[in-house]
């Protein structure tokens, strides 16, 4: 398989068990290095994955190597990168033996589009994955650690075929003859990708399937808009944000295909915060899949149980914050805590950023997103953040025709520069507050707070 442009390694030359040498490394991680190599007797490549020598003198990462080969080589398994030899060179070079795929991590395949992957694609790409999680699932086998960079794409046959890699960090259901030790998943042990992690796995808690289909949401996220639902510039921003924020609305080209509404539906679903209120199954994963892209299926499947509140929309995704207050000190809690607010961004440059957003939402502070006056109206929400950057001018506008349209609605202005005769006008022309930009999620939450409270 091919994981970068080849480089030299340590390891180059070398032929291991007498009949896989060792051509050029093609990629590296924590735990090893993976050379393209060449079966001697029958002239074929071959992937070779070694351990780093330090981590080879560790026994529990050798015993989760080889549990990789275990779990890789039962899935014998058209969408499941094939191994077919596994062992230890001289008993301190563990390898393990892969066929060569020739292609690209599904990373990589997303980046080359200029817009977005066409939805058919979309749903062969995730069809081919389910199938494949589908197989693991089967025989006791969670992945935990899937993201695109764990997908290999290949044409074979003119075909694009996907194959899952990397079972590294596998939970695998194993008997007592397979594996004598003591369990590799620590209940204290954070593993896997911070962007495509469930909740669970961020709380280091124990995992099953619903939490490998909480990471496909993330995958399908990142087919259907570029990148996964939570990032940030620390890997603290994206926990968080599966702790604690509802999944926010897709962020598409306004020339782009509309996905469908059920598909909607179900990614938001499978980003849910609590295992059992995702799909239990892949199999129940699949036929809602199918189902979305079915034109048949929506006039009855689209029934909502909130009247004319449109699907999808913030407010129905709220977590339920009384439910979670009854597990927190309720006293400790400020009084606005599970208030959503609408954020407005008219700048350039947002002063409220991924981790200002974050931030706010440990608070129990949720934004939902609008670009319109009229927006403002059809959320019948208290508060507004106006988010302008250096465009007081602008902000100035859009605080008098939200005072005649939409008075009982409070605005606090983000603004970039803003000095004392900035705050006066801001404010004379009804904005509640203004603080400067970046905005910092603190501070913010203060002063949302404040105003929340004098607006009562």
């Amino acid at each position: 398989m091919i994981r970068g442009s080849a480089e030299v390694g340590i390891h180059v030359g070398k032929t291991i068990a007498g009949k896989y040498r060792l051509d050029a490394r093609v990629g590296a991680g924590g735990m090893g290095e993976v050379y393209r190599g060449e079966h001697l007797a029958l002239h074929m490549p071959v992937a070779v994955k070694v351990l780093h020598p330090h981590r080879a003198a560790e026994s529990d990462v050798v015993r989760r190597f080889y549990r990789e080969a275990r779990a890789s080589a039962q899935l014998n398994h058209p969408h499941v990168v094939r191994v077919l030899d596994f062992g230890n060179e001289g008993e301190s070079l563990p390898y393990l033996v892969m066929e060569w795929l020739e292609g690209e991590t599904l990373q990589s395949y997303v980046e080359q589009f200029e817009q977005m992957m066409p939805l058919g694609e979309v749903r062969d790409v995730m069809l081919q994955i389910f199938s494949a999680f589908e197989a693991a699932h089967a025989r006791g086998i969670i992945h935990r650690d899937v993201k695109p960079d764990n997908m290999f794409v290949t044409h074979e046959g003119g075909r694009r075929t996907l194959r899952i890699l990397d079972f590294g960090l596998a939970h695998v259901e194993v008997t007592r003859e397979e594996d004598t030790g003591p369990t590799l998943t620590k209940p204290d042990a954070l593993a896997g990708t911070p962007e495509y992690m469930s909740p669970e796995q961020c709380y280091s808690l124990s995992v099953g399937p619903e939490s490998d289909i909480y990471s496909l949401g993330c995958v399908l996220t990142t087919l259907l808009q570029g990148k996964p639902p939570f990032s940030g510039r620390r890997t603290v921003d994206a926990i968080a944000g599966h702790l604690y924020m509802p999944p926010p609305s897709l962020v598409r080209p306004l020339n782009a295909e509309a996905p469908p509404q059920l598909l909607e539906r179900l990614r938001l679903d499978m980003l849910a915060k609590s295992p059992e209120k995702r799909p239990r199954t892949v199999i129940e994963l699949r036929e809602r899949f199918l189902a979305a892209f079915d034109t048949n299926s929506l006039a009855m499947a689209l029934v909502t149980r909130k009247g004319d509140e449109p699907l999808g929309s913030r407010i129905s995704r709220m977590p339920n914050w009384e439910q979670m207050a009854a597990t927190q000190d309720i006293n400790a809690l400020p009084d606005f805590h599970g208030e959503t607010i609408m954020h407005w961004c008219t700048g350039s440059k947002p002063g409220v950023d991924e981790s200002c957003s974050t931030g706010l939402a440990v608070q129990g502070i949720l934004l939902a997103e609008v670009r319109s006056v009229q927006e403002i109206l059809d959320k019948k929400l208290r508060l507004l953040l106006l988010d302008v950057d250096t465009d007081i001018d602008s902000a100035v506008r859009l605080l008098g025709e939200i005072r005649l349209k939409a008075p009982a609605v409070k605005t606090i202005v983000c603004a970039t520069g803003l000095v004392p005769q900035k705050m006066t006008r801001l404010v004379s022309s009804g904005a509640a507050d203004a603080m400067g930009s970046p905005a910092s999620s603190d501070l913010l939450g203060k002063k949302i707070g404040r105003v929340l409270r004098r607006g009562r």
